[in-house]
């Protein structure tokens, strides 16, 4: 037996070089493919009319991908004005209020000086400038230039970056997705908690607020402005771009390694291009400022979406109301040319100064981002945005679950690579491990099933093994927002070779190997009469639950951050359903299978052996619990009693 393992798993080896570049590639593609047809099945409003009509269907879908309804509503602010700095010609209040319960916020308030009556206001949503946030030179010199010119300001720094530490860990909240709520939900809400404070201050006007921000920030201007009538004028800068041509683009990087997941929002491929985002908008008065060379949003895909733009805002009958300005001094940011046409912008449409067009800015002196005087929490202090969010979706996981409702996507199984250990003809038994089916060649539960005369199929299901992604950063990214779940997809090429092989087994090893063999035994193969899951997580409340690792995600760092951190061991995102724990948990997945089951050493969300008193409140009945040093006896006594 032992020259047949070694001769076997050299040969897989080998197979894996020649071919797992092209099965990668394939995998990648065919993501890729969905995506574009996919976005190109949604219609496009071509009319005033049909926008209208359609409006409130697109509002209620991207507010139910978002999630952000979910959080605590009317938010408890308490703001404060902890100091003022005075200029000539405006002052800088310096604000502190809360968002989440115990999660702070610090803004400046830039407001003219000889301010009589309510003026126009604009909410400045600061992208992901990691250290600088707020007090960054360009985002300065916008708000000092538009106080100059008689508008309120309101810049506040948005979680884990400025005065709230850099966290890149705080813009990947994964565990938030099981609640339904995708990242982007919760700069969603600090928007609206932001935008219910400069309503209510007496100094602006409801009737004119303008709202703008730069890449992430300008991503949540174009959400904001689609959702929320009370954005009068909106100017959404280097944001988005047609959205097949930037996630194609960013195939390349890897997304940016995932890093940050405030442009995942959760199936909004199914019903929205950046297309619908702005006949949301419409026909209020939108601005779209790009960048002529920005790798993050492709200037095509910026020019197409202008275009439509310019065709919808003219059946309105206001074509004037639609603008695009293109940048080719300067890339990706909020440079003077940009901020000049924002200026004429707004003077247009919100004071009723000029024809819209670029509006020249003056010699602005700006302060060094560190200079102590813009701080508005105290001298050396920074605020983690990380407990309460987490905090609150705990909260959530608390509340009374419905019956089940198990993934019903009818998803298409891929063929899985192979090794196959012939028994003698017991039956058929499908193995998977996290580590590929090489690692599987000498697992002692494998050579004790062909010993006792099973066929074994050592298989690799996509992102296994021979079919490792070489991006899976861009591969979450997607699947999301397609509304998919990766791992659900591994499961049904594990059905898949099962119902081919018409196993009567199935063994599973590894938190991936395991959570894959869950979905696949809920699509039912006929043929599968028992499992054994070995070394993984029993339920989805665990991602949620592990106090070591999440208190070590709340760590905050100095500089912006080039790789993701690894702050804790994190649950790969990838393992995270959307709005799962309002649906199923893992156990719905075990027992909705025919097969009786046996799960071995299951673990914590801090990736500690967890007992078997502890994981038996999660299991369903069926299964049996094991957990223990060596467990192979125990094992072996399951397969001998199997059928």
């Amino acid at each position: 037996m032992a020259h047949i393992i070694k001769r076997v798993a050299l040969l897989a080896v080998v197979l894996a070089a020649a071919y797992g570049q092209d099965r990668d590639t394939a995998i990648l593609d065919a993501l890729e493919r969905r995506a574009r047809e996919t976005l190109a099945a949604i219609h496009h409003a071509e009319t005033g009319a049909e926008a209208d009509s359609a409006r409130p269907v697109l509002r209620q879908k991207l507010e139910h991908s978002l999630g952000f309804r979910q959080l605590p509503w009317p938010p408890d602010l308490e703001p404060r004005v902890v100091n003022t700095l005075r200029f000539p010609a405006y002052r800088i209040e310096k604000l502190v209020y809360q968002t989440l319960a115990g999660v702070q916020v610090p803004a400046h308030v830039y407001v003219p000086v000889n301010l009589s009556g309510r003026a126009p206001a604009v909410l400045f949503y600061n992208g992901h400038w990691w250290v600088e946030g707020k007090a960054k030179r360009d985002f300065q010199a916008f708000c000092i230039n538009m106080a100059r010119l008689g508008f309120v300001v309101l810049s506040f720094d948005a979680f884990g970056q400025g005065e709230r530490g850099v966290s890149d860990r705080d813009h990947r909240r994964t565990e938030a997705l099981l609640e339904g709520i995708s990242q982007q939900g919760f700069a969603e809400y600090e928007t609206q908690c932001a935008l219910t404070y400069l309503l209510s201050r007496p100094d602006v006007d409801a009737e004119r607020i303008g709202m703008t921000g730069a890449s992430g920030g300008g991503f949540n201007t174009w959400m904001t402005a689609a959702l929320d009538d009370r954005i009068k004028v909106a100017v959404p800068v280097v944001g988005t771009s047609e959205f097949y041509e930037q996630l194609s683009s960013s195939r390349a990087h890897d997304w940016y390694k995932a890093k940050e997941h405030c442009h995942y929002v959760a199936g909004l491929l199914r019903y929205a291009n950046n297309h619908e985002l702005l006949a949301m908008a419409a026909p209020r008065p939108v601005m779209i400022i790009a960048a002529e060379k920005d790798q993050s949003f492709p200037i095509e895909g910026v020019r197409k979406i202008a275009e439509y733009g310019r065709a919808l805002y003219k059946s309105y009958g206001v074509p004037q109301r639609i603008g695009y300005y293109e940048d080719s001094s300067a890339g990706h940011g909020y440079q003077q040319k940009k901020r000049e046409a924002a200026y004429g912008w707004f003077l247009r449409w919100l004071m009723n100064r000029g024809d819209g067009q670029p509006y020249p800015e003056p010699a602005t002196e700006t302060l060094a981002p560190d200079t102590p005087e813009l701080r508005c929490f105290a001298a050396g202090q920074k605020q983690a945005a990380g407990p309460g969010m987490h905090a609150v979706i705990g909260q959530l996981a608390t509340r009374e679950t419905p019956p089940p409702r198990l993934p019903a996507d009818p998803v298409e199984a891929v063929a899985c690579p192979r090794i196959k250990l012939d028994g003698k003809g017991r039956g058929v038994v499908v193995a998977v491990d996290d580590g590929g089916k090489e690692a599987l060649a000498s697992d002692p539960v494998v050579l004790s099933a062909v010993r006792q005369g099973w066929t074994v199929w050592l298989v690799d299901p996509r992102g296994i093994g021979e079919t490792a992604l070489s991006k899976p950063g861009w591969v979450f990214a997607v699947s999301l927002l397609l509304g998919e779940n990766f791992v659900e997809r591994q499961g049904a090429d594990l059905a898949g070779a099962i119902q081919e092989a018409r196993a009567a087994g199935l063994y599973a090893r590894g938190h991936n190997a395991t959570l894959a063999a869950a979905y696949a035994l809920a699509r039912r193969p006929s043929s599968l009469r028992w499992f054994i899951l070995r070394d993984g997580f029993v339920s989805f409340h665990q991602f949620i639950d592990r106090p070591d690792s999440m208190r070590a995600s709340y760590v905050l760092r100095d500089r912006d951050p080039s790789e993701p951190g690894r702050y804790d061991r994190e649950i790969p995102y990838h393992y995270f359903p959307f709005a799962a724990l309002g649906a199923f948990d893992i156990p719905d997945l075990l027992a909705a299978g025919p097969a009786k089951g046996l799960v071995v050493n299951p673990i914590d969300g801090d990736w500690k052996p967890m007992p078997a008193s502890e994981a038996r409140r999660y299991a369903a009945e069926k299964v049996e619990l094991i957990s223990e040093d060596h467990p192979e006896a125990r094992i072996g006594r399951f397969l001998a009693n199997a059928r």
